[in-house]
């Protein structure tokens, strides 16, 4: 849920005053001589003010008004919720105890017929649903992540050969915050993203070292991406693009699609059936950890998207979990 401070605008305020008659008592109605009789006076309150007693003109604004908004606790919110949303995706996950099953440890589609993300207790990442943060003057309340924590070592895998299998290029889209809610382990230098279960076959990785993606393929030695640097310092969400492809990768990093940095790199000369059989958070490198990240939405694509692709998926993720237009 996404709040955020709200300045009314003019208010049309209606007042309404009653008066209750009450008898003259009889005394009064014959007072003994030598007095005056009394006399009473009254006045339309909206033609006239009480003011020490007088009648004043009506001012043009006489009425201040305090409001407190919510005083029951409850919060107004001005995004559509995550599950609310439909990308172009056609296999998508997002973080919701709906979709998250954290007795059977596995994460359900809420678009696309396949099968879902499966872990085991030694590696299961945690479902937080009270996670923060804040953009600019907006303070995003209760979103749910799941949290990947490197220092027990979190991740997933799926296998999507029945879907994806045979495919030439993909493409990866997450809405993620590079740290762990627990903080990061600082003696883990290089921790895995994204990559193949295993590296026989064609397969390309990612992983995150020196505050930038890198890639990886079998072809080719690690090489480095766009920085999220900025994304290390605080918890708010950072859009990452995964471009799959031959004879280049190209990784898209972003706080929303008006500010994106893009590097394409070459990742094999001949284009041939890519490994679809992945692990999210955890790279097949000795040298590299797991993922340290709280990933709030994944997106899965069975093709390359474009620039204009992917900035159009950007905006989408941004309207509802924030960012620069």
């Amino acid at each position: 849920m996404a709040t955020v401070a709200i300045k009314p605008g003019n208010t049309d305020i209606q007042l309404t005053a009653r008066a209750k008659a009450n008898t003259i008592p009889k005394p009064f109605r014959s007072v003994p001589g030598g007095l005056y009789p009394m006399m009473s006076a009254a006045f339309e309150v909206d033609e006239y003010r009480i003011k020490a007693g007088w009648p004043s003109p009506v001012p043009d604004c006489d009425v201040r008004i305090n409001v407190l908004v919510s005083a029951d606790g409850d919060s107004l919110g001005n995004r559509d919720a995550p599950t609310s949303l439909v990308t172009g995706a056609p296999l998508r996950w997002v973080a919701d105890s709906d979709y998250y099953d954290q007795t059977a440890l596995q994460w359900t589609p809420i678009q696309g017929n396949v099968s879902p993300w499966e872990t085991s207790p030694d590696h299961a990442p945690t479902l937080i649903s009270d996670y923060e943060y804040t953009i600019g003057d907006e303070r995003f309340t209760d979103m749910t992540a799941l949290n990947f924590d490197s220092n027990t070592a979190d991740y997933m895998w799926n296998n999507l050969d029945l879907v994806m299998g045979g495919t030439k290029g993909y493409t990866v889209i997450m809405v993620l915050n590079p740290n762990s809610i627990y903080g990061n382990d600082p003696n883990i230098i290089e921790n895995g993203l994204w990559g193949p279960d295993d590296t026989s076959g064609i397969w390309a990785a990612f992983t995150v070292t020196n505050q930038a993606i890198y890639l990886t393929t079998e072809s080719k030695p690690a090489q480095k991406g766009p920085s999220i640097g900025d994304a290390l310092s605080d918890n708010t969400p950072t859009y990452v693009a995964l471009v799959v492809g031959r004879p280049q990768t190209s990784i898209y990093a972003a706080s929303g699609p008006s500010s994106v940095r893009v590097k394409s790199l070459a990742s094999g000369a001949t284009p041939e059936s890519l490994n679809t059989r992945f692990w999210l958070g955890n790279s097949p490198s000795d040298a590299a950890g797991t993922m340290d990240m709280a990933l709030l939405d994944l997106n899965i694509y069975p093709e390359l998207l474009s620039k204009t692709d992917v900035l159009a998926e950007f905006s989408l993720l941004s309207g509802v979990y924030g960012g620069d237009q």
